[in-house]
């Protein structure tokens, strides 16, 4: 019936298939900064990372966009963690062991939380049945398979399962294992601005909007991994801004655009790189507002959207063309659905046609108000104006244009970027699954989610990945998914700074990095 679901298989099932990709840099450029005998790490160094999208909430059970976990990383700490490649670790859990029916995590010992209470099994409970039970909980999906949570002891929480569930190490390393004091959400602590984790730096200022500054947690379980003395992000969402505040030395760390490697590669001060992530740039569709209701529509609009163009002209050559969930040399990714929908505009219009569109239709196209992504919108919008569907855009502030399609159900369709997640079935389960939060419509085919409930069921990878496979084929016939491109993270890094890597997952990692001591 099952397959092996053994601790050891299950904690290394993403290992060997995601180095590749991890391992891939599409563009790099400039001096790389490396630690050597001559360069000394300052103790109490501090870092500036300019980052281009605000938090919709510092609490981590209710944010709602993969974009916080820049702002969530240095203040929380997950039950498990991953390694680079994207395979899950230890985190506050030092050993884990899945079964079909539970998962039993041992803690390490002398946890405490950044306000002094005991992060103890006690304590790891009352956050999974938090984030379980929470009306406003925006990782309630992702924990849909526990039915039960217990402390055994003070270090062993035993996890009982409804189902199932390969994935759920991944999900805990995640945002839904991000653990919280329970004394700060048991005295009413705002922690939509008031973050109280247990990471290695602890919140000192925040202003939503502005700026969070973070210090060095001194009681953090790995503290030789926390180099920097404090660490400030802030939130400079126009690109040239961005740009221009780290080559004046205002920030030493921040993420661009592709359009703006070319000047930032031409100071000698930084480095820039594009590191291969399994972020996704899509349309996003809710398939319960017409027209995108039809597949033929929905079909119609895959033809209609020239990507060649979109990666030269808009990524600047920077990125790989998405033609469905997953990236190439990932191993979920099928080969033969590459290139699925060349663009083919005349085949868009008989599709529109078909479908009772013959002189198309209109409809409110939103997208998020920073510059890239309205100019990515307006470019696509030309596109879909070729085949006759006229578009009026709509920009909104990331947070509530989430707002309004996660949970309003008031947007049809907009740009987006989907954050890449370290399991497949985090991806297609909240994009597709009948319960996922990003899927507004909850409609699922019975096939697909029969077929993501195998995958959740399978401890083998190789079997896995023939799942998401035939997964994505139904979505992408179907065409569940607007996909337009793998666009990697643009970095822009100074030379005193080392150490610094995005994950697979494309999320800022402040662990291990630091800032060279002044000569």
């Amino acid at each position: 019936m099952m397959n092996d679901m053994s601790p050891r298989r299950l904690r290394r099932f993403t290992s060997t298939a995601t180095v590749a990709l991890a391992a891939l840099v599409l563009t790099a450029c400039g001096p790389a900064a490396t630690e050597g005998p001559e360069q000394d790490i300052d103790p109490n160094g501090s870092l500036t990372f300019g980052y281009f999208e605000p938090a919709t909430s510092l609490d981590p059970h209710e944010g709602t966009s993969s974009q916080d976990l820049p702002w969530l990383l240095p203040v929380y700490a997950s039950i498990l963690s991953y390694n680079d490649d994207g395979s899950v670790a230890p985190g506050l859990a030092e050993t884990w062991e899945l079964t079909e029916d539970a998962l039993t995590l041992t803690l390490r010992e002398g946890l405490t939380f950044h306000d002094g209470t005991t992060l103890d099994a006690d304590a790891v409970v009352a956050n999974l049945e938090r984030a379980m039970n929470l009306e406003t909980s925006s990782v309630k999906g992702d924990l849909s398979t526990v039915s039960a949570v217990e402390a055994t002891d003070d270090r062993t929480v035993a996890i009982e399962l409804s189902a199932p569930d390969a994935a759920l190490p991944a999900k805990l390393a995640d945002r839904s294992g991000m653990i919280i004091s329970p004394t700060a959400f048991d005295d009413g602590t705002n922690l939509a601005i008031e973050p109280v984790g247990a990471g290695p730096w602890k919140s000192v200022d925040y202003a939503p909007g502005e700026h969070l500054t973070v210090e060095r947690f001194d009681d953090y379980y790995d503290p030789d991994s926390v180099l920097l003395a404090s660490l400030t992000i802030r939130l400079i969402d126009d690109d040239d801004t961005r740009l221009n505040a780290i080559r004046a030395g205002e920030v030493d760390v921040a993420q661009i655009s592709a359009a703006q490697v070319q000047l930032a590669s031409a100071d000698s001060s930084l480095e820039v790189r594009t590191d291969a992530a399994l972020a996704i740039d899509h349309i996003g569709l809710n398939i319960s507002i017409p027209p995108f209701d039809d597949p033929l529509v929905r079909e119609a609009i895959n033809y209609a959207i020239d990507r060649e163009a979109l990666l030269e002209g808009i990524y600047r050559g920077t990125g790989i063309i998405a033609w469905q969930p997953f990236p190439p040399g990932y191993f979920a990714n099928d080969p033969e659905l590459e290139e699925m929908y060349p663009y083919d505009p005349d085949k868009a219009r008989e599709l529109l046609a078909e479908a009772g569109y013959p002189d198309g239709f209109s409809f409110d196209f939103q997208t998020n108000s920073q510059p890239f992504r309205v100019q990515a919108t307006q470019a696509v919008a030309g596109m879909l104006a070729e085949v006759g569907i006229e578009t009026n855009i709509i920009t909104m502030e990331g947070p509530a244009l989430l707002d309004a399609f996660y949970y309003q159900n008031a947007v049809a369709a907009y740009f987006t970027p989907w954050g890449g997640r370290a399991d497949p079935s985090q991806t297609l389960d909240n994009l597709f699954g009948p319960s996922g939060l990003n899927n507004p419509s909850k409609i699922t085919d019975p096939e697909l989610a029969e077929l993501l409930e195998q995958a959740r069921a399978s401890g083998d990878q190789d079997e896995r990945g023939q799942l998401f496979r035939e997964a994505s084929e139904l979505i992408m016939k179907d065409s569940r998914m607007i996909p337009l491109m793998f666009p990697g993270v643009t970095t822009v890094i100074r030379d005193n700074v080392v150490g610094y890597s995005t994950e697979l997952t494309g999320k800022a990692n402040f662990l291990n990095v630091g800032v060279l001591a002044a000569e």
